[in-house]
């Protein structure tokens, strides 16, 4: 995710606009990008269809070579008004489940997930928090899209939940975020420091990779909300 903060801040700078976002139609994250790496950023604006906001579509390259590409939905945000309450029926976890430092490798301040609230064979709930020592966090805030990272962290939990179940194991996993579609901003900063609802149902799946519908949300009003797919290593 830290690369697409970065090239949100990076278009705001060179623009000289704030650049507000509504959404992000589409990502992929082809490649990992590493501490060090340096990024060339090109942008281009695409014309909206009728009725809807502007769009920029944004290519991230390393040494020439695309490591992510994607559009940026630009405008405020999402109101309440337009968030429909997600009423799917969670089945309770039903007994003591691993710790969320046994079900993730992250480690702190990139963990996010701090407990798991309730499961089912397809979904899942948990709280998570992102700590104000995070590196995207500033101005006890971070950027709205943090909260995709902690969209995918959920669904590598429950991931880890299903191997526990089935082997009895809750040994974590490397995976990878490697997509994004239909991003819907209802904020544009998340606070640092206090409890999310995190949310992920599965779509589908063809391992390795798979696909959730995620909503992370605050007191009952929707921040995030869209769908994230992920790549299991081997």
């Amino acid at each position: 995710m830290a690369e697409l903060a970065l090239a949100i801040a990076a278009l705001r700078r060179e623009t000289g606009k704030p650049l507000p976002l509504r959404g992000i139609a589409f990502a992929r994250l082809r490649h990992p990008v590493l501490p060090g790496d340096r990024l060339e950023l090109s942008a281009r604006e695409r014309a909206a269809p009728e009725g809807e906001t502007a769009r920029l579509r944004f290519d991230l390259k390393r040494d020439r070579v695309l490591v992510a590409n994607g559009e940026f939905i630009v405008g405020t945000p999402l109101s309440q008004h337009d968030a429909v309450a997600d009423r799917r029926t969670r089945t309770a976890s039903g007994g003591i489940v691993p710790s969320a430092e046994a079900l993730l490798p992250h480690r702190p301040p990139m963990r996010f997930i701090d407990s798991i609230l309730q499961q089912s064979a397809d979904a899942l709930d948990c709280i998570a928090r992102i700590p104000g020592r995070c590196a995207l966090v500033s101005g006890a805030s971070a950027p709205a899209v943090a909260a995709i990272e902690a969209a995918a962290q959920a669904a590598a939990a429950w991931e880890a939940l299903q191997r526990w179940r089935r082997q009895g194991e809750a040994a974590p996993r490397f995976g990878y975020l490697v997509a994004m579609r239909d991003i819907a901003f209802f904020t544009d900063r998340i606070p640092s420091d206090q409890s999310l609802l995190v949310s992920v149902h599965l779509e589908a799946a063809s391992p390795p990779l798979t696909h959730y519908r995620f909503e992370v949300s605050q007191e009952g009003l929707s921040l995030v909300r869209g769908s994230v797919g992920t790549f299991l290593a081997a």
